[in-house]
Parts: structure tokens; sequence; C-alpha cells
């Protein structure tokens, strides 16, 4: 079983390609059988990598698209895919729309790769996974004075120091008997 991988792209580029991108998108989103005969769903990768053009088969698409919507002029799509996200689909949209930059964020707590190919498309640099509420933060100030107000005491102003006080925080509610769940991450800037 794959660790599972949440990715989100913003398309960002000419108007008329990213909403001829959408159009792709939604094209396969009314479909009632997927175009690709495999018994995937009409939002698997392949298929969106099909409708571009390209064979799917020279691609790792083990995932699907589970939304995507206009945000003013940008195409955001979510994906969830095993381990990491689908090889050469960023690619594949940029080759098909040559005005089109994708940017994207991934999160795979299974394997702990938190990561970002643009801070300006994506400004959190910091996640707080919890049962309750999770968090994002752009800043390390933001996370820290979060942190300080759940804990209930001051806390160095370092990662590390913050990471130490929630995993402290977490063991003392649950020896009185809370479930609880919290893990602090650090996204990392990718330049590919």
């Amino acid at each position: 079983m794959p660790n599972w991988c949440d990715t989100t792209y913003r398309c960002v580029g000419d108007k008329k390609e990213v909403r001829a991108l959408k159009k792709v998108l939604d094209a396969n989103n009314k479909r009632k059988t997927s175009r690709v005969k495999n018994g995937f769903g009409t939002m698997w990768i392949g298929n969106i990598i099909d409708q571009l053009g390209y064979n799917w088969h020279e691609f790792q698409c083990r995932g699907e698209i589970y939304d995507y919507q206009m945000e003013g002029n940008d195409l955001m799509i979510y994906q969830n895919t095993a381990w990491t996200e689908a090889e050469g689909f960023r690619e594949v949209i940029q080759k098909k729309f040559p005005s089109i930059d994708v940017f994207y964020r991934l999160e795979e707590p299974g394997c702990e790769v938190f990561c970002t190919n643009s801070f300006d498309h994506f400004p959190d640099q910091y996640y707080l996974d919890s049962y309750d509420d999770p968090m994002y933060f752009e800043t390390l100030k933001e996370c820290h004075d979060y942190i300080v107000s759940l804990v209930g005491h001051d806390v160095d102003m370092d990662f590390d120091a913050l990471d130490a006080a929630v995993t402290a925080y977490q063991e003392q509610q649950e020896e009185k008997g809370e479930d609880c769940f919290y893990s602090l991450h650090e996204f990392q800037l990718i330049t590919d």
C-alpha cells in the first residue's frame, strides 16, 4: 500500500491556454466512462495525459485529480497520487500549453516530503498537521506564535525547538488520555 501524496498545482499563463486546459479537465470530469479502457476513473491522471495528446504509458500515472477550480486567472488542480506527484504531469501540461507555468506544492507525510517550486505562488513555508485543524503558516513567527498559544509556554523561535515543543505537548495530552496528533513540517524549495 502506498503512502499518499497530495499535490496542488497552480497553472499560470495566457488566459486562453489556461481555460483550454480547464476544458480538458471539464470534458474528462463529465464523461461517464474512462477514455483509456483500464478500469480507472475519468479523472485518473492517465486519462488527462491521453486527452492532452501524450502516451500515458510513458508516465507513472498512479493517482487521480480529485478537484480543480479557477482562482482568478489561475487554474488550481488538486491531485492525490502514490508516493510523489505524478511524474511528467507538469511537463505534459507545459508542452501542450507553452504559455503555462505550472507551480506546485507537494505534501507526503509518510516519507516526510513537503516541498514546493515557488514560495511566491505557495507562500506557506510551515505546516502543522493535526486531528483538529491542520494549519499553514507563511513565516516562522506565525508558526511560533500559534505553537506558543497551543502549548501554553514560551518556545525558542527555531523550527527544531517548535517541533520538540509540539511533540512534548502531544505526549502530555496522550498521558492525560486525550487522543491528539500533531506533526510539524517545513516546506523545502525545489528548483528544477
